[in-house]
């Protein structure tokens, strides 16, 4: 029996996939099959984009963050229009460009069941495609992930997790488990499906993922949590992950690392001589932990800073004080790792003072960020402050139908800005903000890129 699991277009080629590299590793230590990754979003890129990935692996251009920054801008401004022009053709029902290339790639495979992981919306449309037509096909599809939404559960067979495509395979293709009882979930990450050459990078970066989740699961307008257990990843697991990969430079996609737990990885990274970023909460308790993250490799972190202003940060329940985060910044850039601030405007109930007391922030504390990268709030399902509107003085939520999505969420508020003020206002200081930065503002779409550069 052949498996063959899919990562479809579209998202950023930068990094190998985790999910699908995951789910191989996971099927293949707990059934006897035949199991391979196929990477459609790389290979749709490189079809498209061929000029990019020659001209970004020049030597004098992979020596530069600047110049990769120049091409890598000229990338983006090129595939946005391409990625929207082909969801509006899956929308209108027509046919997207490349598609008759990427399903001949996955019939080629000869497999027996293809598997979809849908990790981002933007990846729905072209996985809407694929799995209508392969049905068509008579071929067996599942599909899976963080954004496989209620359509495609409605229309296919959707599957929650590693364990229920275990239990599938087991009971639709009458193949035997390796292990009595429950799963072997001892998993050693598999990435050696994937062509270098595929990726709009001058290195191969290997996400890492390092616990199930995040440990803290109580910022109001995050989701990512709601359905998880907390639990750790084996460290030798781990560290096999990075020795089998031969690779240099990891990116740990965990949303936060629990501070014991990051100074194990650690003990883990310097024995390996690798280098690694990831994303942290800006406490103070890890000030005297960060020298010892340089020396093992650490070069940037993606702070959770969200906000300037105390009252905003006590309503999402961020856990942080402003006065502490600065110190944060201050000792993280001073030992020479690359700072990137995340702020989220709008968050239900700031007001235009509170929106320009993190303006402020940034500029008093702009010596120690190397760039800042901002969003609007959006509700979520499933959110502390979805569940609970009237605590975050929404009164209003509407959900609009979508063709190829789940529905569009808006809402309004008794007090602070409305959604649309959060995006005027933000336009209107986006030159202010761009000013902050010190590296290529491109790499807010290519974060994991930037511990390539010195």
């Amino acid at each position: 029996m052949k498996l063959l699991l899919v990562y479809p277009p579209f998202c950023t080629p930068s990094i190998l996939p985790y999910s699908i590299s995951y789910l191989k590793s996971f099927v293949k230590d707990n059934l006897d099959v035949d199991v391979k990754c196929l990477d459609l979003n790389a290979k749709f890129h490189k079809l498209k984009f061929k000029k990019y990935y020659s001209e970004l692996n020049q030597t004098e251009i992979k020596k530069s963050i600047e110049k990769t920054g120049e091409i890598l801008f000229k990338f983006n401004e090129e595939s946005k229009p391409v990625y929207r022009g082909n969801n509006n053709k899956v929308v209108r029902g027509e046919e997207p460009e490349l598609i008759k290339e990427l399903i001949q790639l996955i019939i080629d495979e000869k497999p027996d069941l293809v598997g979809f992981s849908v990790v981002y919306n933007s990846q729905c449309f072209y996985a809407t495609v694929f799995l209508n037509e392969l049905r068509a096909r008579g071929i067996n599809c599942v599909v899976g992930g963080p954004s496989a939404n209620e359509k495609m559960r409605s229309e296919n067979i959707c599957l929650k997790n590693e364990v229920e495509l275990v239990e599938y395979i087991e009971k639709t293709f009458d193949v035997v488990k390796k292990y009595s009882g429950h799963c072997n979930c001892s998993t050693v990450n598999d990435y050696l499906d994937y062509s270098e050459d595929d990726y709009l990078c001058s290195e191969s970066i290997i996400p890492l993922k390092t616990c199930s989740t995040c440990f803290y699961r109580q910022c109001a307008f995050c989701a990512h949590y709601k359905d998880e257990f907390y639990f750790e990843y084996e460290l030798e697991n781990i560290k096999k992950t990075i020795v089998n990969s031969g690779k240099k430079y990891f990116f740990l996609i965990d949303d936060m690392v629990s501070i014991p737990r990051i100074i194990q990885l650690a003990k883990i990274f310097k024995e390996l001589k690798v280098i690694w970023s990831c994303q942290l909460k800006p406490t103070t308790d890890l000030i005297d932990v960060l020298p010892q993250l340089y020396e093992s490799g650490l070069r940037c972190v993606c702070w959770g800073v969200e906000s300037g202003n105390q009252r905003v940060l006590d309503l999402m329940k961020k856990g942080t004080k402003i006065n502490e985060v600065k110190d944060v910044l201050i000792a993280s850039s001073k030992i020479g790792i690359k700072n990137i601030a995340f702020i989220m405007f709008g968050f239900p109930g700031e007001t235009e003072t509170e929106f320009k007391d993190t303006i402020k922030f940034l500029k008093d504390n702009s010596d120690n960020i190397d760039l800042v990268s901002t969003s609007i709030f959006g509700l979520q399902k499933g959110s502390k402050v979805y569940n609970n509107p009237e605590e975050y003085g929404i009164v209003k939520i509407t959900e609009k139908p979508r063709t190829i999505l789940d529905e569009r969420i808006s809402f309004t508020v008794d007090a602070g800005m409305t959604p649309q003020r959060v995006a005027a206002i933000k336009d209107n200081y986006s030159r202010t903000i761009q000013k902050l930065d010190k590296l290529p503002r491109i790499f807010n779409y290519f974060k994991e890129q930037i511990m390539l550069f010195d």
